[in-house]
């Protein structure tokens, strides 16, 4: 479902705005994934202190560090848009620029949630995160439906900061 949320927002953008809008918002996405990968692979080494853990200590820690490292992506690939964008994909794909800016204010609660999710399932709580991730779908279909018909690839930019506000909100 997480999966789902993360991509229906193409759906969206297709219907509304056509194939051109979706590749550079793919695009720009491809680049918040790729920056994605840093917390998943501190995820991957702490995840066992996580399950062992009793408090929240430990996600406090890593999760405000990992936070603190996507806010600093974030501000840095926010300014740097407009440059990272056509230098990466070329001229033809600027327009994805404010989407991007956008997608890199998640960063932060990217970031953060990777703890957050890593720790509620190590304490057994797939449940919960079922219910979260149901919560978080329900979101950002609605925030779609809102935001891109007017907005474009910015709307659904949008929608998925929203989406991982409830994320870190449910966790």
């Amino acid at each position: 479902l997480s999966a789902l949320y993360f991509r229906i927002d193409v759906y969206f953008i297709q219907q509304w705005h056509g194939f051109q809008p979706v590749g550079g918002y793919n695009a720009a996405f491809r680049l918040v994934e790729g920056l994605r990968l840093l917390p998943a692979a501190v995820m991957a080494v702490t995840f066992p202190l996580l399950v062992q853990t009793r408090d929240t200590e430990l996600v406090r820690k890593i999760g405000g560090g990992l936070g603190l490292v996507g806010l600093a992506l974030a501000v840095v690939c926010a300014a740097a848009a407009p440059v990272i964008i056509p230098f990466i994909y070329g001229e033809f794909y600027a327009y994805a620029a404010p989407a991007f800016a956008v997608l890199s204010l998640a960063l932060p609660l990217f970031f953060l949630n990777y703890a957050l999710t890593h720790q509620v399932i190590g304490w057994d709580g797939q449940r919960a995160y079922l219910a979260i991730v149901v919560l978080a779908l329900i979101g950002n279909i609605a925030a779609n439906l809102l935001l891109v018909p007017s907005r474009g690839i910015v709307g659904a930019a949008i929608a998925t900061v929203l989406t991982e506000v409830i994320v870190t909100a449910g966790c």
